[in-house]
């Protein structure tokens, strides 16, 4: 593939679908050359979008990759490097959310979240900062965290302590990184519109015993703009921080949510 050091590069974890697919497709409108990674298991779909993609004016490849293996993250930033030249953003937006009582969390549960929503994104920052140090350009770090990375929810309490996490990790890596002009900043979106986000609804209505939809239908009650988040807004927000507008913002934790998250 031919090398275009002008254009910028970013990857994008867990882009198979939902809210990694439109960060995807937003970053390639917006002039991006990305690699769009996910599970190997996964790799048809992803193909499939990069082909789509590299349609338009921007390029795009697939790279099979398991976050919780520091190895394949490694090995994700040398295909950005390879395909592209160098890279520019980083976003660590694959994650899992298994939802359920606080007294039933188990040890399973507890090690898949940590190894996916915290380790995955520690990897991602490390590999891609040590990227961007070599080439001496700067560059951003973003990642998913939730609005239950700010408050804790019920039946969330395993996946929460887990986005915390991250917004904890972002802090730390904004201020020892910034010396290399990296900026580093998560995303907290509100429950987004998904088939991720019913099952969720479906695991904590039926545990409520309320009709499927229930839990939807309060949260987005508790949403001043009255829906829930589209893939789409987080995409634009995701936009917003990778690109120029945003270049003295870091350590921050911008909050998607349609007013879902105020007090």
């Amino acid at each position: 593939m031919t090398q275009n050091d002008n254009n910028r590069v970013a990857i994008v974890t867990g882009a198979a679908q939902g809210i990694g697919a439109a960060i995807a497709r937003r970053l390639s409108k917006d002039g991006f050359d990305v690699v769009i990674a996910d599970l190997p298991g996964r790799i048809a779909d992803i193909k499939q979008m990069a082909e789509t993609l590299s349609k338009g004016a921007a390029r795009a490849v697939a790279a099979g990759c398991d976050v919780k293996s520091k190895a394949d993250v490694e090995a994700l930033v040398k295909t950005a490097v390879d395909s592209f030249g160098h890279l520019d953003v980083m976003v660590a937006n694959a994650g899992i959310a298994p939802v359920g009582p606080f007294l039933s969390i188990d040890e399973k549960t507890m090690q898949d979240l940590v190894d996916v929503n915290i380790k995955g994104v520690l990897w991602c920052y490390q590999a891609a900062a040590n990227q961007m140090i070599a080439q001496g350009t700067g560059g951003r770090l973003i990642a998913a965290s939730s609005i239950a990375g700010v408050e804790g929810y019920e039946a969330f309490g395993a996946y929460s302590m887990t986005k915390f996490a991250v917004r904890a990790l972002n802090q730390s890596a904004a201020k020892e990184l910034g010396k290399h002009k990296i900026n580093c900043n998560v995303y907290c979106p509100g429950p987004v519109d998904t088939p991720m986000w019913t099952k969720i609804d479906e695991a904590i209505s039926g545990a409520l015993g309320a009709p499927q939809g229930s839990f939807t239908k309060q949260r987005v009650d508790n949403s001043v703009l009255g829906r829930l988040v589209t893939v789409e807004d987080v995409a634009n927000g995701v936009a917003f921080l990778a690109g120029p507008d945003s270049s003295f913002i870091t350590g921050e934790s911008l909050m998607i949510s349609g007013g879902d998250a105020i007090h």
